[in-house]
């Protein structure tokens, strides 16, 4: 999923804009039913943890398989890189 982010999309400086791109990649597997993103600074690097649902168990199967997303709990997890003018708070 990082990798699918990374591809054709401007560096995330706000939360909005992250959204729309998850939306946007996720869209080719199903719609989006449930989106968290939490700004955090895990290890060097900004980045944003994003637990993410989609409309189906079976949606949410090919995206795990084909972006290696993974799941965590009843949401599949993946962190995002954010830019450095990132407007938010931040947790860690």
């Amino acid at each position: 999923m990082k990798e699918a982010l990374k591809s054709g999309f401007p560096p995330f400086k706000d939360e909005q804009s992250l959204r729309s791109a998850i939306e946007s990649v996720c869209a080719e597997f199903g719609k989006v039913s449930s989106l968290e993103i939490l700004p955090a600074m895990p290890g060097s690097g900004l980045h944003c943890a994003c637990f993410v649902r989609l409309d189906s168990p079976a949606a949410e199967e090919e995206l795990m398989s084909k972006l290696r997303v993974i799941k965590f709990g009843v949401s599949l997890h993946f962190f995002a890189d954010v830019d450095e003018g990132w407007a938010g708070e931040y947790i860690g």
